[in-house]
């Protein structure tokens, strides 16, 4: 049933979704919730947030002039200790690029753009192929064990991209150790104390190297530290404390993530239907990012003003999500729907407009070269008959947690 507002525009019906982290795959009940309406409402913290569904309304939600992402909008009851948003420091300390929009957002983007040239993006992809090299020699060595059963995740996927983020922001060799536990608690757990001690572990440990850089290699890092310095210092302290906790998560996690859910598609079918072409490569990471991405729901908007999006009303100030994993996909699709001829095509896994993810290419890159490296290394490979695939996740991200392959 419709109801309709004062404003003439309807009101978006409630429904649910997985808001807490948990060992469950929350893509089955997202595409549920997603077919309820265009647009819907989620119980959220005691309020409401509402979730834009239908994919052509994404497209215009994504763009939209007054659904911005500035931390200064963020409404107080969503500043729940824990909680990634409500995790953000003050404008005054330090603005992401995440949370910020028109000029704050300009300038952060045009800081971190060289970072992430092309130029830069290729001798990356130099180290990342020398990461996954080695890893792939220890998988190697593996296969003497009994079983020779692994579990991709924690042996392979995770480790690649933890590896290569450390060596760019120029972390020292213990941070991977510490920062994988950390990074584990503060998304996935369901227990908000230990999430909101794991952030201030977090924010602390990279206080620390930015105050103390004496550990510190060469890096990302080192590079910001030097534009803070003297009268015309570009940034801040604070800011690239902020800057760096933001690389940690979207370069590590959600890498991650990509590699693990290309590799388990690769995995569960027979060798001669996965990809060996580097073309062919390309094409599954791109249809991996259709159907698992890695952020099901991206990140938080506020609107300034009234906002009607399909003859739904989101009013002013109600947080919103724009939900990917509904508009990547065609209607009447379910959760398992890859399908490498489609090749991945109109997803909005990095987003779109100004928002766009700025480390695109270098993401794209890392996946396809862990994925091709390893189908290399092991084309015999395959899931395990006797160990089950898990995924833990909520309404916002979702990963493989399991996943058991035997090396052959």
């Amino acid at each position: 049933m419709n109801v309709t507002t004062k404003s003439g525009w309807k009101e978006a019906p409630e429904t649910t979704m997985p808001v807490d982290p948990g060992p469950f795959d929350c893509m089955p009940q997202l595409l549920a919730a997603a077919r309820v309406a265009p647009v819907v409402r989620i119980p959220y913290l005691e309020h409401h947030a509402y979730v834009v569904c239908d994919p052509e309304l994404v497209r215009a939600a994504l763009t939209h002039p007054a659904l911005l992402k500035d931390i200064t909008l963020v409404p107080e009851w969503m500043r729940k200790p824990g909680l990634m948003v409500g995790s953000q420091p003050p404008p005054e300390y330090a603005r992401a690029m995440i949370m910020s929009d028109g000029e704050n957002h300009a300038r952060i983007r045009r800081i971190h753009a060289p970072v992430l040239s092309p130029r830069n993006t290729e001798r990356w992809g130099e180290r990342v192929s020398a990461k996954v090299e080695g890893f792939l020699d220890e998988l190697e060595r593996s296969r003497s064990a009994e079983s020779g059963e692994v579990n991709i995740v924690t042996d392979y996927t995770h480790r690649i991209p933890l590896a290569f983020i450390s060596e760019m922001l120029g972390l020292p060799p213990e941070a991977e150790r510490q920062l994988r536990g950390i990074t584990d608690v503060m998304l996935y757990s369901s227990d908000y104390p230990a999430r909101k001690e794991a952030v201030g572990a977090l924010f602390g440990a990279v206080e620390g190297w930015v105050r103390d850089p004496a550990p510190l290699r060469d890096g990302v890092i080192t590079g910001l530290l030097a534009s803070s310095e003297g009268p015309d210092a570009a940034v801040t302290e604070g800011e690239v404390v902020v800057w760096t906790l933001g690389m940690i998560i979207t370069g590590y996690e959600t890498t991650g993530s990509l590699i693990s859910a290309s590799l388990y598609e690769a995995l569960r079918r027979p060798p001669e239907e996965r990809p060996r072409t580097e073309e062919e490569i390309k094409e599954w990471v791109e249809e991996t990012l259709r159907v698992h991405p890695p952020f099901p729901h991206p990140t938080w908007r506020f609107p300034t003003e009234d906002v009607e999006l399909g003859g739904y009303l989101i009013p002013k100030g109600a947080p919103v999500q724009v939900s990917i994993a509904a508009a990547n996909r065609r209607p009447g699709e379910g959760a398992d729907s890859f399908d490498a001829e489609r090749k991945g095509q109109g997803h909005l896994s990095f987003g779109l407009g100004m928002h766009y993810c700025i480390g695109a290419p270098l993401v794209r890159l890392e996946a396809q070269i862990a994925l091709g490296e390893f189908l290399r290394r092991f084309p015999e490979a395959r899931l395990s008959a006797g160990t089950a695939v898990e995924w833990e996740s909520e309404w916002m991200i979702r990963r493989l947690s399991v996943l058991p392959a035997v090396l052959a």
